[in-house]
């Protein structure tokens, strides 16, 4: 499942930048001496090894040397003796003592210091916490006398480690008083930089919600990341056998009463109180405290400042040690654990049920789960207390009268289960709930069966399954009674509307919210009528009516807030935003969705179609980077409801840049997510973008035209005229090609298919055109792709698709429009002059946008035809260069600017008149400086600051 990620090198861009500073110094002959110091497993070798590559790759010559765990005696020296031997360097004079240890210091220095003459020196010395004193004395003396010497001292240890005495404490005050020493700790990665190496290792793809408890777990130690991640798959979600026996290594050596108290923290899980822990400790206070101050000095357990709250170091450890108490013991930890805190007024009823079911005390956890799930919603705490219903829900069947017990019935709390599973984004849960709640309730319940269906369509549809959850939904209706008028028939109506409008079925749809709208207004039913103005607010739009449409989702929206109707305020800020991309208001959707975000967030709702529609509205309007952030945030969290949308969003994205390797990877995720069909043709028309940028014309072709087979009815006109847009211009590109081979009949072919596809998307734009004015500039860039397929070059089609997307605050389709008004304007005979406005216009909104195949047609067309992308006012201003900008030297912003353009390092290096190895050292850097792990992230930065030079290398476009 996985491949070692011990090469991966991420984060420690600080550290690393210091240790080079230092590097830099010993070049210089100012020799420096620096201790690394990190728990284990935090990734001191890696940082070191990587270190070590780039010394090699400046000139550094290299002795590496390692501590070696002994269970005997100590080896003198023997790091040392590892790391010199290549330098011919003798610890003993045929058997004899080589006279005073001092001798052997000045020797090792001389040594090395004949070495240096010659090139600059990196020793490095791993691991010295296994080290004996010998060593640690030559390593201070080394570092007391280097500074006059090309030599860069480096070792690493665990300050913490078990040892005797304060060896390590006497190492790290030796090194810092040398006066040329320095300390860099390591402390744990960041998240993303966990996530990223985990990425790198994986090679079957996990569910994110594994991959980030595997995040969580290691609390950023990268080494048990990658442990965590090699039994992921076992699913018991234990720790691997070598990582427990690291762990359980600290408490080597420690009594019994020592270990039988960090037994009691242990089963604490988190942290616990002094006087908890000392109560449930089996021996006297005394004992107990002096138990507590061994565990501290040894940095197995830290006490929190100004608290009397204890916990273990790292969480990994607490687990650890847990796994050692056997069965027995646990129970009666627990047990005890829970009788202390019952009575005390700062425990939380998830404490008390988790040692009440550790204890196997069945009765008294089944309430206390429930009491904690109270707990938890009324802290917006959803997805906690969806565990702790699950929790209940698995013990429901071990409790005697469990429905008295608790005063609620298992069908209610599955249901109650569910919504909470919804909520917290965990859909196909969310389904197996509400039908289990089904099944258990009684047929004499309608209402109850009525509401408990609607659970069910809603969930189907999260999981894309819209034929059942239609399905639901209408059996939702037919079960709720018609007389009395009741809010459970109000809802069931205004649901079956929202899901006939997802559907595209808004002829439908809109009748039954409106019946929905009278019942819930006359029965006081609060819900339900959010529920069907959420729905009329769509479907008003569709029917031309778009200002009533958008006060009707407002409405909606003020009065889910009143009542607290966590389910319908989500809906409404997701319709809204929905409607406003409709009507061409992407600026405003965009504000909408992350208001609702950070709103939907502080209830604790995972609202994974809200971020959907935020992307779409990102990138509508050009802001690439940020949905870039949103977007990688949210697939590091992808939740199982509408999981398919994020990854169509990220392709789009990642076709725009041009990683179009990703756009497919996520393309195939979102078909594994849903039926195809169910997108109306929008995963084909992605499809077909990524091959429009590759030049891959036929293959976009036939995606559009599966894409248009999919979209037939009346509503879905405005998807039609956007698609045959898109395939107009793959005809357009046939043809152009076709023309270039002389093959009259290809572009004969073409001409007739575009001449269909116009009147077609004409007819579209008829119905489509009072729904939403997107679907009138996609015409006009229809009209225009047309034009370029029948060989007419004039620019005056483009010029009104290009002004079209402005009046829609769209950047991408605007930019590329006037990339092709400026082929036209060339084309047509137009000056320089007039042929370069365009072309720096799309140009400037590529650069912000990072569009790099965009930026790359650009500028092999200003290469081509000779056109200046900068005016001469720009020209002739002094500009500040990349290096000052970047923090780069002169040489890695030329270098920086050639991988702009698409060079391999072979030919930055005949360009440049440099070899290729040093090519590559300059790459390194620039990366690491930039702090990007690609060349092609390194591209878009300089796309965005500068201008392409003028050896700007652009790619020629198959059609002349």
């Amino acid at each position: 499942m996985t491949a070692g990620a011990g090469n991966v090198f991420v984060g420690r861009a600080r550290e690393l930048a210091e240790l080079e500073r230092a590097m830099d110094d010993a070049r210089a002959g100012r020799g420096a001496a620096m201790l690394v110091a990190g728990d284990a497993g935090i990734g001191k070798s890696r940082l070191v090894s990587e270190l070590v590559r780039r010394a090699q790759a400046t000139g550094f010559v290299v002795f590496l040397g390692h501590s070696i765990d002994l269970a005997g005696t100590d080896l003198p020296f023997h790091p040392f003796v590892e790391a010199l031997r290549p330098l011919g360097q003798r610890w003993d004079d045929g058997g004899q003592v080589a006279g005073s240890q001092l001798r052997v210091f000045e020797k090792t220095l001389a040594v090395l210091g004949d070495r240096a003459a010659l090139d600059p020196v990196l020793l490095v010395l791993e691991d010295v916490h296994w080290a004996d004193v010998s060593t640690l004395d030559l390593v201070l003396f080394l570092a007391h006398h280097v500074d006059v010497r090309p030599i860069l001292l480096v070792v690493t240890a665990r300050l913490d480690e078990i040892g005797p005495g304060d060896r390590m404490r006497i190492l790290a005050d030796g090194i810092r008083r040398s006066g040329v020493g320095r300390r860099v700790d390591l402390p744990g990665l960041e998240d993303r930089e966990i996530s990223a190496l985990l990425e790198a290792a994986i090679t079957t793809p996990l569910p994110p919600v594994v991959v980030q408890a595997i995040v969580d777990r290691s609390e950023g130690n990268p080494f048990f990341a990658e442990e965590l991640l090699a039994v992921a798959g076992d699913g018991d979600g234990g720790l691997p056998h070598s990582l427990r026996e690291m762990l359980l290594h600290r408490t080597t050596g420690l009594d019994r009463a020592t270990l039988q108290l960090l037994g009691v923290v242990a089963a604490a899980g988190g942290e616990i109180a002094y006087p908890v822990l000392s109560a449930a400790f089996e021996g006297p206070e005394t004992e107990a405290r002096e138990c507590l101050r061994r565990t501290v000095q040894r940095g197995i357990v830290v006490v929190a400042p100004d608290s009397d709250r204890v916990r273990f170091r790292h969480a990994l450890l607490a687990e650890a040690v847990y796994g050692t108490l056997l069965p027995g013991e646990r129970e009666d930890l627990h047990a005890r654990l829970a009788m202390l805190l019952v009575d005390r007024p700062d425990s939380s009823p998830a404490e008390l049920a988790r040692h009440w079911a550790a204890a196997r005390r069945s009765s008294e956890a089944l309430p206390a789960w429930i009491e904690a799930a109270t707990q938890a919603e009324r802290m917006a705490g959803l997805a906690e207390a969806h565990r702790h219903l699950e929790r209940a829900i698995a013990l429901w069947d071990r409790v005697p009268a469990a429905a008295e017990l608790t005063g609620i019935d298992l069908a209610d709390l599955c249901a109650r289960s569910a919504r909470l599973a919804g909520h917290a984004g965990a859909a196909p849960r969310a389904v197996e709930l509400a039908r289990r709640a089904i099944d258990l309730t009684r047929p004499d319940r309608p209402h109850r069966l009525a509401d408990l269906h609607v659970l069910l369509g809603e969930y189907l549809f999260q999981v894309g399954d819209n034929d059942a959850g239609l399905a639901a939904l209408r059996d939702a209706v037919d079960l709720a009674p018609t007389q009395p008028p009741s809010p459970e028939r109000a809802y069931a109506l205004g649901s079956l509307a929202g899901g006939l409008m997802v559907a595209w079925q808004f002829a439908e749809s809109l009748p039954l919210a409106r019946e929905a709208l009278a019942i819930s207004q006359e029965v006081g039913a609060g819900p339900a009528e959010v529920r069907a103005r959420t729905v009329i607010g769509v479907d008003l739009p569709q029917h031309g009516h778009p200002s009533e449409g958008l006060a009707e989702l407002r409405h909606a929206l003020r009065l889910a807030e009143e009542i607290e109707d966590l389910v319908g305020l989500d809906r409404a800020y997701v319709n809204l935003t929905d409607t406003l991309l409709k009507l061409g208001r992407v600026r405003e959707s965009a504000r909408e969705a992350a208001a609702g975000i950070a709103v939907t967030r502080r209830h604790g709702i995972t609202s994974q179609l809200l971020t959907a529609n935020y992307l779409e509205a990102l990138l509508a309007a050009g802001d690439w980077d940020e949905a870039e952030r949103v977007s990688t945030t949210a697939l590091r969290t992808l939740a199982a409801s509408f999981p398919y949308m994020i990854h169509m969003h990220r392709a789009d994205l990642d076709t725009g840049r041009g990683d179009f390797e990703s756009a497919r990877r996520h393309l195939d995720a979102a078909t594994a997510t849903i039926r195809p069909h169910h997108l109306q043709g929008t995963h084909e028309a992605q499809v077909a973008e990524v091959a429009l940028w590759e030049q891959r014309w036929t293959a976009a072709d036939q995606a559009l035209h599966e894409a248009l087979a999919r979209v037939t009815s009346a509503e879905t006109a405005q998807l039609r005229v956007w698609f045959i847009a898109k395939r107009l211009r793959a005809q357009a590109d046939l043809a152009a090609l076709a023309r270039a081979h002389r093959d009259a009949e290809a572009v004969r072919d073409s001409t007739v298919r575009a001449k269909a596809l116009l009147t077609e998307v004409r007819r579209a734009a008829t119905i489509a055109s009072a729904v939403t004015p997107n679907a009138d500039a996609w015409l006009v860039q229809a009209d225009a792709e047309y034009a370029r397929v029948c060989g007419d070059r004039t620019p005056e089609p483009w010029v009104a698709a290009a002004t079209a997307w402005d009046r829609l605050e769209r950047p991408p389709n605007a930019a590329y429009c006037r990339w092709r008004e400026t082929e036209a304007r060339l084309a047509s005979g137009a000056t320089r002059v007039e042929a370069s406005e365009p072309l720096r216009s799309a140009h400037a909104a590529a650069t912000k946008m990072a569009a790099v195949p965009l930026l790359l047609e650009l500028e092999a067309l200003a290469l081509r035809a000779r056109l200046e992308l900068r005016t001469p006012e720009q020209t002739t201003r002094e500009d500040p260069g990349l290096g000052e900008l970047l923090g780069l030297t002169p040489r890695e912003a030329e270098v920086l600017q050639l991988i702009a353009q698409g060079c391999t390092n072979r030919e930055i290096a005949q360009t440049l008149v440099i070899s290729e190895k040093t090519t590559g050292v300059h790459v390194s850097h620039i990366l690491h400086k930039l702090g990007v792990p690609s060349r092609l992230e390194a591209a878009a930065i300089a796309h965005r600051l500068t201008p392409p030079p003028p050896y700007s290398r652009g790619r020629p476009l198959t059609e002349p």
